[in-house]
């Protein structure tokens, strides 16, 4: 993959607009999908919990069913919910072919079809380490990324779920809680008032190779890490450093200004006109570029397809703050072609996305923001997005199973700084973009 394209997908990818088909189901309706001696039951079933996932993420099989394996019985009241999970690759079964339907099913077993469920990679990259984590030494990660969100399942990881407590826990993580959306939503508010802001943090590419297939290693071992500043001043100033850590010690630096209606950018260590500054024309608008970081990076359109979890109070840094995960999946990104660079899927990326046989078959995004107790002003956020690949593609097996982009902010800042052009880039001749 060219160095320009990583550099697109680190800075575009990670804001993409998407919707949910996620249905926010009670407890008591999920419980109610099984059999009332099930549902009265003291542990729940690999098939009862296939029935009420597939419910509560709004998951169907295609119409024409394809062949379970031989332990699910055809006509059996879990088969169609097991059948769906199965077409999407969501349930992959045991050793010899089996699904084992009546076995009671763990905790960790419920993160990982769940994390599938919501386009998690089977080795997504986890956050912190949870107590016991020996003992969970498979799906570690996707644990730990659950646990990052607030979101596990009531019990230890190897304990058997109860179906009234795995209806619950499905609730809540393919519901929203008012509280958190409005903690969210004041923390827009407070953005919208603010006239500067500056962000510094860390950013990160891994890719996810599906197992067993050629150059998988290669691919694996490709991570990427860089560290980001952006900044923002009305009425017309923005600045923008990021440098990227790549393979073999390497380095790539992109660093662009906006000032004066015009945008200055220089690239570092990319083997042409290393260091060069170049003026460009036209610029984009400062103020919308600013109502992006006021929405968190986000397009404000998405807010009413997150979902939204209450973390709770902590400290950071000396300061009370407040934590909200929000998250969503959509199984058909709808993409608008400008928040894509066009040297990864073409020009015509709506046509591309309409493609039946098309690469990217879903898209999730996952973050975290801390805000200040006192303003609702954001302190910190974690912010992460996973494309996930179709197995194939035009007849041909697809090497890469998923994508991570991650941004983490580390500090924000609203007032008390400057952005300075420097005098070499006002020296550079004026190109059109």
């Amino acid at each position: 993959m060219r160095k320009a394209s990583l550099t697109g997908l680190i800075l575009f990818l990670m804001f993409l607009p998407w919707g949910t088909a996620w249905a926010d189901p009670s407890a008591s309706e999920l419980l109610s999908l099984l059999p009332p001696a099930r549902a009265r039951a003291a542990e729940l079933t690999r098939g009862g919990f296939a029935v009420m996932l597939a419910a509560a993420a709004g998951i169907k099989g295609a119409d024409e069913a394809g062949d379970l394996p031989g332990d699910v019985p055809p006509g059996s009241w879990y088969a169609p919910a097991l059948q769906a999970l199965w077409q999407q690759g969501l349930i992959q079964g045991y050793p010899g072919g089996t699904l084992r339907p009546e076995q009671p099913i763990t905790g960790l077993e419920a993160v990982i079809l769940t994390a599938r469920a919501l386009g998690l990679p089977n080795e997504i990259s986890s956050r912190g380490r949870p107590a016991g984590e020996e003992d969970v030494p498979y799906g570690l990660s996707q644990y730990t990324f659950f646990r990052h969100q607030g979101l596990l399942p009531p019990g230890e990881p190897g304990g058997i779920l109860e179906p009234d407590a795995a209806a619950g826990w499905l609730a809540a993580v393919f519901g929203s809680e008012n509280r958190a959306e409005g903690l969210l939503a004041r923390c827009r508010q407070a953005l919208a008032r603010q006239q500067a802001i500056r962000v510094q943090g860390k950013i990160g590419l891994q890719f996810h190779s599906r197992p067993g297939l050629p150059a998988t290693a290669e691919l694996d071992r490709l991570v990427i890490q860089g560290d980001s500043l952006y900044e923002i001043i009305l009425p017309g100033k923005m600045h923008q450093l990021v440098t990227l850590h790549l393979e073999k010690q390497q380095e790539l630096t992109v660093e662009q200004f906006v000032t004066a209606g015009r945008r200055y950018r220089r690239v570092v260590g990319s083997g042409s006109a290393t260091g060069a500054w170049q003026s460009l024309t036209p610029a984009p608008e400062v103020a919308v570029l600013l109502r992006q970081q006021q929405n968190l990076g986000l397009p404000a359109g998405i807010y009413p397809y997150l979902h939204y979890h209450y973390l709770g109070r902590r400290e950071i840094e000396g300061r009370e703050v407040v934590g909200v995960s929000f998250y969503a999946r959509q199984n058909k990104p709808a993409v608008p072609g400008d928040l894509l660079p066009p040297q990864l899927f073409g020009r015509n990326l709506e046509g591309y996305f309409d493609q039946p046989d098309k690469l990217i078959r879903s898209i999730s995004y996952w973050g975290i923001v801390y805000l200040d107790a006192g303003n609702f002003l954001p302190v910190a956020s974690d912010l992460n997005l996973v494309l996930s690949f179709a197995p194939e593609r035009g007849g041909q097996l697809s090497t890469m199973a998923a994508m991570e982009a991650r941004f983490q902010a580390t500090s924000y800042t609203f007032a008390g700084f400057n952005i300075e052009l420097p005098a070499s880039a006002m020296a550079a001749p004026v190109q059109e973009n």
